[in-house]
């Protein structure tokens, strides 16, 4: 891997209630120098469970690596977690190391996302692998928090380094 750098995000919550978005105050939130700005997603339709979805509205960096606009996270209110993003590098052989930190509605940690399939020593810490330089990798990814944390979340941090 080529130059090492951490970047955090703060995405400000979302949740889905009908086929309208609510807000809460995590956007009034600073958000921290070279962190991506993110944009509310409104569903047309009302889930099985209850969700709360982030996405990116600009590109994000770390090091060599890019995760292109339009990045998601949906957490769930059954603890279960999805990411749907594209990534890509400047240099062969980069791998896209990526942490969800949970925050409630004040700030405060309630923890780290934990990837459901371990891919690294960490089990909160999801991986992406990009061979070629040249190409662009869809990623999927998923793992899961303590349902119980779920009423309680105000925002999320995406911590990138690569």
């Amino acid at each position: 891997m080529s130059r090492k750098l951490l970047s955090a995000t703060k995405l400000a919550l979302v949740v889905l209630a009908g086929s309208v978005a609510v807000t809460g105050p995590a956007l009034a939130a600073p958000v921290a120098p070279g962190a991506a700005v993110v944009q509310p997603s409104a569903g047309t339709f009302r889930p099985a469970v209850d969700s709360m979805f982030w996405q990116t509205v600009s590109d994000s960096h770390a090091g060599d690596c890019t995760m292109f606009r339009g990045a998601g996270w949906t957490l769930r209110s059954d603890g279960s977690m999805s990411f749907d993003g594209v990534v890509t590098s400047s240099d062969d052989g980069d791998v896209w190391l990526m942490r969800v930190r949970v925050l409630d509605r004040s700030g405060a940690e309630l923890g780290w996302v934990t990837n459901a399939t371990q891919q690294t020593p960490d089990p909160a810490t999801f991986a992406k692998g990009m061979p070629n330089s040249s190409d662009q990798y869809h990623w999927l990814a998923s793992g899961w928090f303590p349902a119980g944390w779920y009423g309680l979340i105000g925002s999320i941090e995406i911590h990138n380094n690569c």
